[in-house]
């Protein structure tokens, strides 16, 4: 199931198929909806677990130990089949073969369970060659389609299945799973704001460039914060060299938002997750509210000029300037 447990991720979800199947009244085909590390195919493979566990749970989860799970983990239970592509459509011929599968029976019991991850890379054609299931199901059968973009699906799909949206994992969920996976605590807090996939943010999390981004924002907005005009130099000697690429500068002024917004919250006392804390957000939220404010609205100034192609070492130095002016 990966580094942390979709009972974690999707606590209400998985108690409402834990009990939709306990009751027998599982539909026979879903779209799972939403954005990417939200934990859609994640609860897709737990719902077969679920079905095919030898050894259920007292409270509905399958024990992920027996023989049964274990094939479905590996990917080599036979009434299990998962479609998956990195490539940029789903066509006629990648559907061919689950087709195939559907029109036979359980090679072990009247149940079978299809996962197609990405759905709305389906071509046209390669969806409406699914159409014979929605119209004529076979008792048993399960189909579930995961996707970011459900209006991309047909009409007649979506019509005929069970849609289910899935809400983003709580920004604590996404800590505490970076934490079970080692993330140092300070790096972890950090890039769960930035991202409320676990897996980018892990990704994120150990990169030495995104650990330094994090290390020199605190430096130059702790210049900013002592009215030192050495944060102005900072841009070019500091920033600037960590930031070679576009989405590394917006990275960038992402973190230097949310020292603020660390700062504003805690002007306030907001019983909200802090991103960074500390001395230096202790010092910022002396600031005004006038003054946290009008910082927050100079960094989405910044992030709009560098979308509009300014170049990041003039955009930041003028966001400095615009800081150390208070």
């Amino acid at each position: 199931m990966g580094a942390f447990d979709i009972a974690t991720l999707q606590p209400k979800l998985v108690h409402q198929f834990a009990s939709v199947i306990a009751r027998g009244q599982l539909s026979q085909a879903y779209v799972f909806n939403g954005a990417s590390g939200t934990g859609k195919h994640d609860l897709a493979v737990w719902i077969a677990l679920r079905l095919f566990c030898e050894y259920v749970q007292e409270n509905g989860e399958p024990d992920y130990t027996c023989s049964e799970c274990q094939r479905v983990l590996t990917g080599n239970h036979p009434d299990v089949v998962i479609l998956q592509t990195a490539l940029r459509s789903l066509k006629v011929d990648d559907i061919r073969d689950m087709k195939a599968e559907m029109a036979k029976t359980g090679v072990e019991r009247n149940q079978r369970v299809f996962i197609i991850d990405d759905a709305d890379k389906m071509t046209a054609q390669a969806a409406n060659s699914l159409l014979k299931f929605y119209e004529e199901p076979v008792p048993g059968m399960v189909i579930i389609l995961t996707t970011t973009a459900k209006n991309q699906l047909l009409p007649t799909i979506l019509s005929r299945a069970q849609v289910i949206n899935f809400p983003p994992p709580r920004r604590e969920t996404v800590i505490a799973a970076l934490d079970q996976s080692g993330v140092a605590p300070s790096l972890a807090a950090v890039a769960a704001a930035l991202s409320a996939d676990v897996q980018t943010a892990q990704t994120v999390a150990a990169d030495e460039t995104f650990q330094q981004q994090v290390a020199k924002v605190q430096t130059v907005i702790g210049l900013v914060a002592a009215h030192d005009d050495e944060a102005f130099v900072q841009v070019q000697t500091t920033l600037v060299p960590l930031a070679p690429k576009p989405a590394d500068q917006q990275v960038l002024l992402s973190l230097i938002a949310l020292v603020y917004q660390d700062a504003l919250n805690q002007h306030f006392h907001a019983k909200v997750p802090a991103t960074f804390g500390g001395p230096l957000i202790e010092l910022l939220a002396d600031q005004s509210e006038k003054q946290l404010e009008g910082a927050l609205s100079a960094v989405l100034k910044a992030q709009v000029q560098l979308s509009q192609n300014v170049t990041f070492q003039s955009t930041t130095e003028q966001l400095i300037l615009t800081l150390l002016e208070g």
